[in-house]
C-alpha cells in the first residue's frame, strides 16, 4: 500500500513540518476509513442486502452511505464548538479515534446471512457515528494545518491536505482492486471484504501518535494567551458569519459533488452500468488519483500566484463543460478509455481540493473558525456530497441514460460558478490587503 504520509512542500521549516505531517497523515486515516465503504459498494450490497434485484441492493448501500452524511453536521456542531474552545488538536484526537474505531467494527459486523435484518441496521449505526466523525475532520484539519502556514503559501501548504484526502482513496482504491484480484469475487463477498475494515485500527492508532506529539496551532495559542477564546462559539457563528457559511456551501457544493462522483461512484459506474471487470474499473480509479495527487500542488501553488476566484472558476467552469464528455469518455469500455475519462474529470476537479481547503480557513476569525467552517462544509457534504452516488444511481435507473449522472454534475457546477461568481472575495494574501474587512458582518478575514 502506498505511503500515507505525503512530503511536505519543499522549504518547509522544521517547526511546520511535523504539525503538517500530523494534520495530513490523520487525515489520510479518516478518509480511508470513511471511503472504504464507497469502493467496495457492490460487494456490501451483497452482504447486507441480498435479493433478486441487483439496483435495489446497491441503492440500499448507497442510501446508508448518503444516511450517514445527516450526522456530519451534528459532529460539525458539536465537534466545532469543542474545537474553538478546548482547542484543534484535542478534538481532531478524538475525531480520528472515533472514525478509525467504528470503521474497524464495521469489519466484524455479521452479514444478513447470518443475522438478516439487523445486519443492515447495525451497518447503519456504525456509519452513523462515522458521519459523526467526519463532521469535524476535514475542516478542522484545515484551521489546523492552514494556520500553521505562512500567509503567502497558504495554497500549497494546504495540497498536502487535499493530497492525504486522494492518497487515502487512492489506497483504499488500489487495496480492494489488490484484495479482488488475489482473493477473487467469491472470496472478496465472503470475507475479504473485511480486510481495508479492520485496517482501521492500527491506522486509526498511528494518527491518533502523530497528532498528540504536536502542539496545538500558534494563532489558537494565541486565542488562549491573550484570553481571547470563544466561550460561544455557535452563537458566536450564527450571529456573524451566516452570510460567509452560505458562500461556503455553495461553493463547496460542486466540490463535493465532484470528490464522491469520482472516489465512491465512478467506479461502481464502470461495473455496474459500462461492463468493466471489478478490478479493471478499481486500477482505472486507482490511476487517476496518482495523477490527482501529483495535480493537486500546482493547483495549490497557482491559488497563491493567482488568487482562490481565478482557480474555483476555472474548476467550476470545467466541470459545467467537461462532465458529459467525460462519462461519454468512460462509457465506451476498457481500461484505457475509462481512464481517459476520468482524466479529463479530475484536470478541472482537482483544483478544488486545495483552493476549498484554504478558504475554509481564511472565510472565518480564527475564534470561531472551526465551527463556521465545519456547518458550511458539512451542510454542503449533507445535501450534495452524500447524497452523489445515490443521486447517479437513481438516475440512470428513472431515466435509462448514462449519462445522466454527468447532466447533473454540470447543473450543479454551473450553480456554484454563479455563487463563485457574484458571491465569493477573493482571499489569496497577494490578491488582497492584510487587513480585510471585518469576519463578524460576513466578510471574510486573512488574518
Amino acid at each position: 500500500m502506498p505511503s500515507s504520509v505525503p512530503s511536505t512542500p519543499p522549504g518547509t521549516p522544521p517547526s511546520v513540518r511535523r504539525p503538517l505531517l500530523a494534520g495530513a497523515a490523520g487525515n489520510f486515516v479518516e478518509w480511508f476509513d470513511f471511503g472504504v465503504y464507497g469502493f467496495q459498494a457492490t460487494v456490501i450490497a451483497t452482504a447486507f442486502f441480498p435479493g433478486h434485484d441487483p439496483t435495489a441492493g446497491l441503492l440500499a448501500t448507497f442510501g446508508i452511505f448518503a444516511v450517514a452524511f445527516f450526522m456530519r453536521p451534528v459532529g460539525a456542531i458539536v465537534l466545532g464548538r469543542l474545537g474553538d474552545r478546548v482547542g484543534r488538536r484535542a478534538t481532531l484526537s478524538l475525531v480520528v479515534l472515533m472514525m478509525s474505531g467504528s470503521t474497524a467494527l464495521v469489519g466484524v459486523l455479521p452479514t444478513h446471512a447470518s443475522v438478516g435484518t439487523l445486519a443492515p441496521v447495525l451497518l447503519l449505526v456504525l456509519r452513523l457515528v462515522q458521519g459523526f466523525s467526519a463532521g469535524g475532520e476535514y475542516s478542522g484539519a484545515s484551521a489546523f494545518v492552514v494556520e500553521y502556514a505562512p500567509r503567502e503559501r497558504r495554497g500549497l501548504y494546504a495540497s498536502v491536505l487535499s493530497i492525504s484526502t486522494n492518497a487515502a482513496s487512492l489506497c483504499g482504491l488500489g487495496l480492494a482492486a489488490l484484495l479482488t484480484q488475489a482473493l477473487g469475487d467469491t472470496a472478496m463477498q465472503s470475507w475479504g471484504w473485511r480486510i481495508p475494515f479492520l485496517l482501521a485500527l492500527p491506522l486509526g492508532l498511528v494518527g491518533l501518535y502523530l497528532r498528540l506529539r504536536v502542539d496545538d496551532t500558534p494563532e489558537f495559542l494565541a486565542l488562549r494567551r491573550d484570553a481571547e477564546v470563544e466561550s460561544a462559539p455557535l452563537k458566536a457563528t450564527w450571529h456573524g458569519q451566516r452570510r460567509a457559511i452560505g458562500v461556503v456551501f455553495g461553493v463547496v457544493t460542486f466540490n463535493a459533488v465532484a470528490f464522491y462522483v469520482l472516489g465512491s461512484y465512478w467506479p461502481t459506474y464502470l461495473t455496474s452500468v459500462v461492463g468493466l471487470p471489478r478490478t479493471t474499473a478499481l486500477w482505472s480509479s486507482a490511476a487517476t488519483y496518482l495523477v490527482l495527487i501529483a495535480l493537486v500542488p500546482v493547483f495549490g501553488h497557482l491559488s497563491d500566484r493567482y488568487g482562490r476566484r481565478p482557480l474555483m472558476t476555472y474548476a467550476a467552469c470545467g466541470l459545467t463543460l467537461l462532465a458529459v464528455p467525460a462519462f461519454l469518455l468512460s462509457s465506451v469500455g476498457g481500461f484505457w478509455p475509462a481512464f481517459a475519462g476520468q482524466l479529463l474529470f479530475v484536470s478541472v476537479a482537482g483544483a478544488t481540493g486545495p483552493v476549498v481547503t484554504v478558504l475554509l480557513v481564511e472565510m472565518f476569525p480564527t475564534r470561531v473558525r472551526y465551527t463556521a467552517s465545519s456547518i458550511g462544509y458539512n451542510l454542503s457534504y449533507l445535501v450534495f456530497g452524500g447524497t452523489a452516488p445515490y443521486v447517479a444511481t437513481f438516475l440512470i435507473s428513472r431515466t435509462g441514460s448514462n449519462l445522466s449522472p454527468a447532466v447533473y454534475i454540470t447543473v450543479i457546477a454551473l450553480v456554484s460558478l454563479l455563487v463563485i461568481r457574484f458571491c465569493l472575495p477573493e482571499t489569496a494574501p497577494r490578491a488582497v490587503k492584510p487587513a480585510a474587512e471585518t469576519a463578524d458582518s460576513g466578510a471574510v478575514t486573512t488574518a
